[in-house]
């Protein structure tokens, strides 16, 4: 057991250390390329000790340092974070290595109440009205897979998945159908948000998505064990004292709302629930004690990363997240879907 504990420590150490980095990486590196000194200068003078340090800082510095780059990157590590624990959890609840957060349809929920609201003009009266509706959209989402899935106080998970898959159709067709109504300024809007990005972001979206994400990872993390049981099979995990039921639905809840809150700020950004927690497997392996934590702290590197990317490759165009993902995250989906082929056509 002290083993196990310090070897998650470790783990968490390392990958804690390494978002550090990586952080301050996507900080200095952009269009406008800003020195070391210069960044701890405004983050000294921000938190009121400016006068710390010579650093010379010019107002377009500071202004591209507070008001875009830092929120921005922050946002990016955020959502990578969450997305990543909310795909490990995924994985261990249905047992299925191409399970991750859209499998549930809650994002195409999110997604459908966006365009909506960008339809009908809602979006530029305030910039939280569109995160909120994508919010509210995806819990609504969520909720309305669980009771339909749920019958005598039961949730099968496949009943589950597939109640998610119908649900997520239907808002992708609803979706389309916005699109095709919207002229073409709106449409491009529209997709610009669809295909995902932490662009245009500031303080007030971390503010709204940080509680949520924060509440969710933290409870998920107490659900360690459980998971661990759960992969052994529901009826396994029963006659190891695990409440399948409960803990299944309180995990839900906790991933819908890590989730909404995720989809509100940066849109739909797939494949990060996907990659992350298997590439930790690989590190760590399958003990969610040291799984969860490390696959939050992996996804807080990786997208900020293939934010950067975005906004590096093609100077002075800037590229779209999902785009990014995507591009990484379907050769690898293609991988797994290779070597587990024999196990998901029921082969031994």
């Amino acid at each position: 057991m002290k083993g196990i504990r310090k070897r998650t420590l470790y783990s968490v150490a390392i990958c804690s250390a390494v978002l550090i980095v990586i952080l301050a990486v996507c900080v200095l590196v952009g269009s406008a390329s800003i020195p070391l000194k210069t960044v701890l200068g405004v983050l000294l003078k921000s938190v009121g000790l400016g006068f710390i340090g010579d650093a010379e800082i010019s107002r377009s510095q500071e202004v591209i340092l507070l008001n875009i780059r830092i929120p921005r990157v922050l946002l990016a590590s955020l959502v990578g974070g969450g997305l990543a624990i909310t795909g490990c959890v995924m994985q261990a609840i249905f047992k299925n290595p191409m399970a991750e957060p859209g499998v549930l349809g809650w994002a195409s929920g999110g997604a459908f109440v966006a365009v909506v609201v960008i339809y009908t003009g809602l979006a530029s009266s305030s910039v939280l009205i569109l995160p909120l509706g994508a919010f509210a959209g995806t819990l609504i989402t969520a909720y309305t897979v669980y009771k339909v899935a749920t019958v005598n106080g039961y949730t099968p998970s496949s009943v589950l998945l597939l109640t998610g898959v119908a649900l997520g159709s239907l808002f992708i067709a609803l979706t389309t159908l916005v699109l095709t109504l919207a002229n073409v300024w709106t449409m491009k809007e529209m997709l610009f948000w669809l295909l995902g990005g932490v662009d245009a972001r500031g303080w007030a979206h971390i503010r709204l998505a940080a509680p949520a994400v924060a509440v969710g990872a933290v409870g998920i993390l107490f659900y360690a064990r459980e998971l661990n049981a759960m992969l052994l099979g529901e009826e396994v995990a029963v006659t190891l004292g695990v409440n399948v039921q409960r803990t299944k639905t309180v995990l839900l809840v906790l991933c819908s709302l890590i989730v909404g809150a995720c989809v509100s700020v940066s849109g739909v950004i797939g494949f990060v629930g996907l990659i992350v927690p298997h590439l930790m497997r690989f590190v760590v392996g399958a003990d969610h004690r040291a799984l969860l934590p490390t696959s939050f702290l992996t996804g807080a590197v990786f997208l900020p990363l293939a934010d950067l990317l975005s906004r590096t490759l093609a100077r002075p165009i800037e590229l779209r997240l999902g785009i990014i993902t995507a591009c990484l995250g379907v050769p690898f989906f293609l991988y797994l879907l290779k070597k587990n082929r024999a196990k998901m056509a029921g082969v031994s």
